[in-house]
């Protein structure tokens, strides 16, 4: 398949769904917010949204303690005074109320007798003492709402909710502020009676109207939601929550600032909302200390990046006990931040310790670190029931790493695609990009009960990578360049992987160089290229690794340095990179970079092709076939020639398909041969296609047919190949299989004679000398001879000698004439041995000489000069001209060791 599904256990640290403020590369998961709000609105550092257990509970404060359980004082309430003693109090009833307001009352009643601070929480009060004490309070001044609520909050405490609404109801209808806030949350949680918003949204807007911080911050949080019968109103939201933030409420102060940086009701301004944080965390609140702590360390507000001072505030924020705050010191301890020595096991300790207190991010970190590094299936087995726990949080981060152990068979379960494929979209559902980037490639692939459906992968892609996915974006750059499920584009596929690759994706960084160094997509730009491979590779990505090797080796987009692309390679083979073992090999058995080692070659060579590289099976034929950096063998040769050919090697087709023509290692077999010439012709070699063409010339493996011949003849010249011009020139000189065209054949003859091959080259000065194709030409002639002679052919030789003998087109020259004529004998040429034996003999152009004249008359003789066996019967010699000579014939083009590369 062509796109790439990075598995979560693949990345170095939890991969999941970051914030638009989180830095590159941090992988931390978060859980701050009560209800799911848009990617744009989240906190930082990858702050996810969850929801709290209590409804009205503030959106910024995780893990906090609860409106009901904690109550921060409103800065300008004004305390009230007991009622007046009546002469007929008793001194019993006097010490009654005073020990009920004592134990139970409230900060936030401003009714309070003056000097009194109150219990913050009402889970606090001293039940068994508060509860006779306001009793007796409220018999004695049933008139004084305060002792109702003051009862009430002692109930809560014991838990006797019936008897606590029934109290907090009689002080509410008596116009007790703080009371009708009180009874509103227990109709918001359903403590003691029906759970009934509109009835709580209804005493929040009572307790309000006398300007109660907490019931105007409750009242806020219901309008931001939607609640109580209310419709969503951001703008109304942030009215009241700035009420309640300027009466000195904490959790106002706290929520104003998260809802001014996401803006939410606010313009977006980060350096109000920090001024906000600041004066909450002044009131000692942990989760506004949390929040300075990621100002800190995301520069926002006007602050510069410091770790040092992030990590002093999420300590702080941690030892008032927010759960965030504890997993982010995990996160710095894990990765040896903000001054802190790496400690993998002090960082699993705080994520523990956070997952224990019930924060689904350090559930999910734990887990991650567990599965990553907890020591096998015991430590996979525990994650994922902290995975689980997460995920029964709603935590979207949770229900992708449960899709990740299903799909892969992780943690004792076993391996499904379908159970995989419906966390994977629960986690997309709840905004986790990374499990719908997992969802298409599902849709892909056609995994877990789904239909393939390369559209609807590209539409999910499109949607992760759009998000900020780097997989997804690799993934949708990979469609769009091949056209699978939309349109080809390879403009906007750069783009995908420019993206991904500015994000620190290695994969995406190399295809991204790879694809600028070739021009696709783009105006090719090989500088540009090869530094984005070189950040690809530096980061340990082996492909990259690969191919920089190989820019250095052919200084493509750089200067060309084998000693830097060995380095390279080295890099990737330590990495157990195949490609890069080859082209290793390569370079040790031509000493390029290195210093020369025809067996270090072979072992690296063996690497490769052990591993499937078909060049390097191809390579390690080579060398068992020369016997070079190894034994000769040539039977192991041809089986890593066969193994070759059989993965589509076409030069090791052809190497096969030459042993069955020769019978060389491999039993003589025209048709086999035949076989593997076609499929080495048809991959493209065109040595094969050359080689094919006479055998459908002379009918051997298969049924004459030159016109089939002249057609593989004409595949070999249109690539350039000197021999395929060659034989199609002559093809249209003779007429066969093709019509007669002696202008067409001189004109292939001469592409094949300008690359040096010494046939075409006679063949060529022959046409000019007689003139046919073209005009009679016998100064071009003459230089296509001396062409053909400085190629070796011994005929040339033998023509030029003719020449210089009687003067025909050169002045007439005996020693020359002698001297070429010398040179074509020595290679093996009947007629010049014959010719330099006859000059001996009769001392023309040299001294006369009737032994050596003999020797090359018997060599001549032996080598089928009628000539020659005439001249030495004449000398009464006849049969003596045994001596076997040799004759040369032109050979294809030697194989060589060749490379590869890779996007």
């Amino acid at each position: 398949m062509n796109h790439r599904p990075v598995r979560p256990d693949e990345s170095g640290r939890p991969q999941l769904a970051p914030s638009i403020f989180a830095p590159a590369g941090l992988f931390l998961v978060t859980t701050i917010s009560v209800l799911t709000i848009v990617a744009a609105c989240l906190p930082p550092t990858g702050v996810a949204a969850a929801t709290l257990d209590r409804r009205t509970a503030p959106l910024a404060a995780p893990g906090g303690p609860s409106p009901q359980a904690s109550s921060p004082g409103a800065a300008d309430s004004r305390p009230g005074e007991p009622p007046a003693a009546s002469s007929s109090e008793t001194q019993a009833n006097r010490q009654a109320v005073e020990t009920c307001d004592a134990l139970a009352s409230d900060p936030d009643d401003v009714t309070r007798p003056q000097g009194l601070a109150g219990e913050r929480s009402p889970d606090a009060v001293d039940f068994e003492r508060a509860i006779p004490a306001c009793t007796t309070a409220v018999s004695a001044h049933p008139g004084e709402p305060r002792y109702a609520f003051q009862l009430a909050r002692a109930y809560r405490s014991a838990e006797r909710y019936d008897e606590a609404v029934r109290t907090y109801d009689q002080a509410a209808r008596a116009g007790h502020a703080a009371a009708q806030y009180d009874l509103g949350q227990m109709y918001d949680d359903g403590l003691g009676v029906e759970e009934d918003e509109t009835k709580a949204r209804a005493l929040f807007q009572q307790s309000a109207a006398a300007g109660t911080p907490w019931a105007l911050h409750a009242l806020g949080l219901m309008q931001r939601d939607g609640r109580g019968g209310l419709s969503p109103d951001a703008d109304e939201a942030a009215r009241l929550l700035l009420r309640a933030a300027e009466a000195g409420l904490a959790a106002g102060q706290l929520e104003v600032g998260y809802m001014q940086q996401a803006g939410i009701g606010f313009p977006a301004d980060d350096a109000a909302a920090l001024a906000w944080f600041r004066k909450a965390a002044d009131a000692g609140n942990a989760d506004a200390l949390m929040w300075i702590g990621s100002f800190h360390e995301n520069g926002r507000g006007g602050l510069e990046r410091s770790d040092e001072m992030a990590l002093d505030f999420y300590r702080r924020a941690a030892e008032g006990g927010n759960l965030f705050a504890t997993n982010m010191l995990g996160l710095f301890t894990a990765d040896g931040r903000g001054g802190l020595t790496l400690d993998s096991e002090k960082a699993v300790a705080l994520y523990r310790k956070a997952a224990e207190g019930g924060d689904a991010d350090g559930q999910v970190n734990l887990g991650w670190e567990l599965a990553n590094n907890g020591g096998g299936t015991e430590g996979e087995a525990e994650a994922l029931e902290w995975f689980g726990k997460a995920a029964d949080a709603g935590n979207a981060n949770g229900l992708m790493w449960l899709g990740s152990f299903h799909e892969n068979g992780r943690g004792g379960l076993a391996k499904s695609d379908e159970t995989a494929l419906d966390f994977y979209r629960r986690a997309s559902e709840a905004g986790n990009v990374f499990a719908t980037n997992m969802v298409g490639v599902f849709t892909m692939d056609g995994r877990g009960g789904v239909a393939a459906d390369a559209e609807a992968a590209v539409r999910l892609f499109r949607q992760a990578a759009e998000a900020g996915d780097r997989d997804a974006q690799v993934n949708l750059a990979r469609q769009l360049a091949n056209g699978n499920g939309t349109a080809k584009d390879e403009a906007e596929a750069l783009q995908w992987f420019a993206k991904a690759a500015e994000a620190g994706d290695p994969e995406a960084q190399n295809s991204y160089g790879f694809r600028l160094i070739n021009g696709t997509g783009a105006a090719a730009d090989p500088e540009e290229g090869v530094r984005w491979l070189q950040r690809a590779a530096e980061s340990g990505y082996a492909t990259a690794q690969l191919n920089l090797g190989k820019m250095y080796e052919d200084g493509v987009g750089v200067g060309q340095d084998y000693a830097e692309a060995a380095a390279w390679y080295e890099k990737a083979v330590a990495q157990g990179d195949s490609g890069s073992a080859v082209n290793l090999g390569y370079l040790y058995s031509t000493g390029r970079g290195v210093e020369k080692d025809e067996a270090r070659a072979v072992a690296l060579y063996r690497l490769g092709a052990e591993a499937g590289e078909v060049i390097g099976q191809y390579n390690l034929a080579l060398m068992y076939d020369t016997g070079r950096g190894v034994a000769k063998d040539r039977a192991e040769a041809l089986r890593w020639y066969r193994k070759a050919a059989e993965a589509g090697e076409a030069d090791a087709q052809t190497e096969i398909a030459l042993a069955y023509l020769e019978g060389s290692g491999l039993e003589q077999d025209d048709g086999q041969a035949f076989e593997w010439f076609l499929k080495a012709a048809e991959n493209g070699s065109a040595n094969a296609q050359t080689n094919l063409s006479i055998l459908y010339v002379n009918g051997r493996g298969t049924k004459r047919n030159s016109k089939e011949g002249v057609k593989w003849l004409r595949a070999a010249a249109a690539q350039g190949d000197r021999f395929g011009e060659y034989g199609l020139g002559l093809a249209y000189l003779s007429g066969r299989g093709v019509e007669a065209n002696a202008a067409e054949a001189r004109q292939w003859l001469e592409k094949a004679a300008e690359k040096g091959l010494g046939e075409a080259q006679l063949k060529l000065a022959e046409l000019h000398d007689d003139g046919r194709g073209g005009i009679r030409n016998p100064a071009a002639a003459l230089h296509w001879y001396r062409a053909a002679a400085a190629s070796g052919r011994g005929d040339a030789l033998g023509i030029l000698a003719e020449r210089y003998r009687t003067g025909r087109g050169v002045p007439a020259d005996e020693v020359a004439a002698v001297a070429l004529d010398r040179l074509a004998a020595e290679r093996d040429d009947a007629p010049a041995q014959f010719r330099l034996g006859k000059a001996l003999m009769e001392g023309r152009g040299l001294p006369k000489d009737e032994t050596q004249a003999i020797e090359w008359y018997r060599r001549a003789a032996a080598g089928g000069s009628d000539d020659a066996t005439a001249a030495l019967q004449a000398l009464g010699l006849a049969g003596e001209g045994e001596a076997a000579g040799q004759r040369s014939q032109p050979a294809a083009d030697p194989a060589t060791i060749r490379e590869t590369a890779a996007e």
